[in-house]
């Protein structure tokens, strides 16, 4: 039997960058194991999927969410693709993997991101900091999330925000705001969202808006991104369940 496929479940829509950073990402996952097809799948905020084309030869497919604000459940909009998955393709099994969730070893991504911004920017003073991410996570993806802002603003020295989009939850407008309240006058946001879509966009243009000087691009295509999607898709093909020390990427 042939391995499960990969199937990578970015939370885009399935617009022209987030399709390149999906090919980079499964380039780099088949450069290092050839042997694995990968394909991948995209969930948007408001919850409307494009699921992968489903060969027929396929006998096992595994779901990696890749997903950087929960930690242990999963998000009704990836239960769906899987579900909406293996009711068309009765003779394919679906396993959903475990998300990647946050980890502190993504904010060297953010800061990587962050720099080049910043360059770009001609900027040459930061006074403020903003983590934003796409949700708030499930209850332990919040804590991790509020434990990396906290570590950010430690090795930066600087007042450091979180911004999560959702509902119930402080956007990006309102912590920037907030801020410059408070009289920072250069404020750098950094980015938790994965790929960039027009939800991304339009996160970019409300924190330039509110006074942001500086907006990171999201973490899109990495090495560690890859790997970490690597790992869960085969603790989910073993049929392991990873402990929740073992759920945090290193």
């Amino acid at each position: 039997m042939s391995a499960p496929i990969l199937g990578l479940a970015l939370p885009s829509a399935a617009d022209a960058r987030a399709k390149i950073a999906a090919l980079r990402m499964r380039q780099r996952i088949s450069a290092l194991h050839p042997h694995i097809t990968t394909t991948a799948a995209f969930v948007s905020a408001n919850g409307k999927f494009t699921a992968p084309k489903i060969h027929p030869t396929w006998e096992e497919f595994v779901l990696v969410p890749m997903d950087l604000t929960h930690l242990q459940s999963t998000s009704s909009q990836i239960i769906d693709l899987g579900g909406h998955i293996g009711s068309h393709h009765p003779d394919l099994k679906v396993t959903v993997a475990q998300p990647i969730g946050p980890a502190p070893a993504l904010l060297n991504i953010v800061d990587s991101r962050l720099r080049l911004a910043t360059h770009r920017a001609h900027s040459q003073e930061i006074d403020a900091l903003v983590l934003s991410a796409p949700d708030g996570g499930d209850k332990r993806g919040a804590a991790m999330l509020s434990r990396m802002s906290r570590l950010w603003s430690q090795h930066h020295h600087l007042p450091t925000r979180l911004a999560t989009h959702g509902v119930q939850t402080r956007g990006i407008a309102d912590v920037v705001t907030d801020l410059r309240r408070e009289g920072r006058r250069h404020i750098a946001v950094g980015s938790l969202w994965v790929c960039e879509d027009s939800a991304t966009r339009e996160h970019d243009r409300r924190a330039r808006a509110a006074g942001a000087e500086v907006v990171g691009a999201p973490v899109g295509d990495d090495a560690h991104l890859a790997a970490w999607a690597f790992q869960r898709y085969c603790s989910a093909a073993l049929g392991m369940v990873a402990s929740p020390e073992d759920s945090v990427p290193e």
